[in-house]
């Protein structure tokens, strides 16, 4: 629009400039001036012009309360998470048709949810003969990719490498040399990579998942068969490259699976490669945990392309956001992409002592609702505000609708923008208006 009036009024601009200076200027000088031979035709062209265009203007910059999530994301990728077995909820299924018309009105995106054992998963239920024989399956994946390919969205796929829980037993009780869990790995990326030509169909790869503690030290997990213990760390650790010294410098050593993740990926794809985990977004510990690996992995020349904060926040209104902003910051300045993932906002069950709540320990009526739902949409709105204005190039929500059959750890706390009869809820509209904001400040 600005440059619409450069273009239009520039000589009408001049004389009334020169006519002030003059201190000359009346409304006749003004309408003779329009109105002369000379400029007659064109002021009323531009006149027109204005008039036709200027509606459309103002209509740009109003907030529609009706539109869709994707239609305030143009400079943005927004996903919606569909997961393993849970893709009957997208492609079969007694709602797969709501399912399917929701996703294609708000998302530009999807994230499919591939687990190695998990849903339908990639890794075989028993152990193969040798390394050499494990056979890779990727039919739940390449379904989910086709659908988003054809649908022209962007397609972000999670994960690869996660703690043992998401392995099957067998992996984690089986005693390994360092050069067969490479092999492993070499065979476990070809496979889902190249099946289904995936390597050119999905636009980013999260290859890397909670490697992290699940404290808040910024410490990497440890070796072992617990299902919270990550078997790939048997390949051993590397010297530290990231050359950051003091408080900074949150590890000495680096898990080397990590480095040969990336490195294997990277031969094969062009795709973006992210790393993610959960508690890093708002800084601490394990955030710089996170950015010393990332500078680690930088420095050694490892393509990796994105980091990840997963955001399964809580309605406590008990966050930082300038924080998020700042953590953000450094984060692009080290040369990756920011992703915020995951996101729901849910209530905090989990006590001072370890144990974990119910949902009915915390609300007792509807008035506990209507609190829990007002600080649900302002984390929605400043969370989603807060990381579009800093910078990042990706937000994917962890489901989209409430009571969701799949809806996971979260099921039963509304914890999603949507209801289960597909109605917008208050987060949907705080989002929106966030996506909004973002695009017209």
């Amino acid at each position: 629009m600005c440059c619409l009036m450069v273009v239009i009024f520039p000589d009408f601009l001049f004389y009334v400039n020169c006519q002030i200076n003059a201190k000359n200027i009346t409304i006749f000088t003004l309408w003779s001036y329009f109105l002369s031979k000379k400029t007659m035709i064109k002021n009323i062209v531009s006149l027109f012009i204005v008039a036709l265009i200027f509606p459309l203007y103002v209509s740009a910059q109003t907030f529609n309360k009706n539109a869709f999530l994707k239609d305030y994301s143009k400079d943005l990728i927004i996903t919606t998470q569909v997961r393993g077995e849970r893709n009957k909820a997208i492609l079969r299924g007694t709602e797969a048709k709501k399912n399917r018309e929701f996703v294609l009105q708000n998302y530009n995106g999807i994230q499919p949810s591939i687990y190695p054992a998990w849903d339908n998963g990639f890794w075989p239920s028993k152990k193969p003969a040798s390394v050499n024989n494990i056979k890779i399956q990727t039919s739940g994946l390449d379904e989910l990719v086709n659908w988003g390919e054809i649908n022209n969205f962007h397609i972000i796929h999670h994960c690869l490498f996660f703690p043992n829980k998401y392995f099957p037993k067998w992996f984690s009780n089986t005693k390994y040399s360092k050069k067969e869990l490479e092999k492993l790995m070499e065979i476990y990326i070809d496979e889902v990579l190249n099946s289904n030509n995936n390597k050119d169909k999905v636009d980013v790869f999260n290859l890397i998942n909670e490697i992290f503690a699940m404290n808040k030290s910024g410490h990497y997990r440890i070796s072992g068969n617990g299902k919270e213990n990550c078997k790939w760390m048997d390949m051993g650790f590397e010297k530290d490259q990231s050359r950051l010294e003091g408080r900074q410098k949150i590890n000495k050593e680096h898990p080397i699976f990590v480095r040969k993740a990336f490195e294997c990926a990277s031969k094969i794809t062009n795709a973006k490669l992210e790393i993610r985990d959960f508690n890093i977004a708002f800084g601490g510990g394990k955030s710089d945990g996170m950015y010393q690996l990332i500078k680690h992995l930088k420095n050694l020349g490892v393509k990796i392309d994105a980091v990840g904060f997963q955001c399964h926040l809580n309605a406590d209104g008990s966050y930082n956001y300038n924080d998020l902003k700042e953590n953000i910051l450094r984060f692009i300045e080290l040369g990756v992409e920011v992703y915020i993932t995951e996101l729901d906002v849910g209530l905090n069950l989990w006590s001072k002592d370890g144990n974990h709540k119910k949902v009915s320990d915390v609300i007792k009526s509807s008035k506990d609702w209507e609190k829990f739902f007002e600080l649900q949409n302002e984390v929605y709105y400043k969370v989603v505000k807060t990381a579009k204005d800093a910078g990042v190039s990706l937000i994917s929500d962890w489901g989209f609708r409430d009571d969701i059959p799949y809806g996971g750890w979260r099921k039963d706390q509304k914890a999603w923008m949507v209801n289960k009869n597909y109605t917008r809820k208050g987060a949907y509209h705080s989002v929106l208006m966030a996506l909004f904001d973002s695009s017209n400040e």
